[in-house]
């Protein structure tokens, strides 16, 4: 955290990311969703989501970064730790999982960071990839994928 600013930075390109609270949609701050506008990165933390149910399932993906992860080449946002990697997967309503994500997790704080080309591949439609507005679409991926079961694959 930019300590003068109260400011945080996406860990690809250094731009200052959106908080939740910024956001022109209330899906980030139901998820403590910050994004970056260069990039449509989005970073998650269960302690900025204001919902308890996001909250949770974050909290249960943060427990698969503490023990064995590959570390990355990125700095958490918010405490500056090295980050680990994961994939996972969602399972859907009927019982098929969805491709894996790779997510960047933090192994001391429950921040992850989702590269914009990961959420895109689930999308479940074309139109939503090519349109203009990359963070707005991702954001109703996560709302829908969050309402699923999370796999570590």
């Amino acid at each position: 955290m930019d300590e003068l600013e109260g400011l945080y930075h996406c860990p690809r390109d250094g731009s200052t990311l959106i908080p939740p609270d910024k956001s022109k949609l209330g899906v980030y701050s139901r998820h403590g969703s910050y994004h970056c506008e260069e990039c449509a990165g989005m970073l998650l933390n269960a302690n900025s989501a204001q919902s308890s149910f996001c909250s949770e399932k974050l909290e249960k993906m943060h427990n698969e970064f503490t023990d064995g992860t590959e570390l990355v080449d990125i700095c958490c946002p918010f405490c500056s730790s090295q980050m680990g990697v994961r994939n996972f997967s969602f399972q859907r309503i009927d019982g098929e999982l969805t491709d894996s994500i790779e997510i960047d997790g933090c192994p001391n704080c429950s921040s992850f960071w989702l590269d914009a080309g990961e959420l895109q591949r689930l999308s479940p439609s074309d139109e939503i990839r090519s349109k203009g507005s990359e963070a707005n679409a991702l954001a109703i991926v996560l709302e829908v994928l969050f309402q699923l079961p999370i796999i570590l694959v």
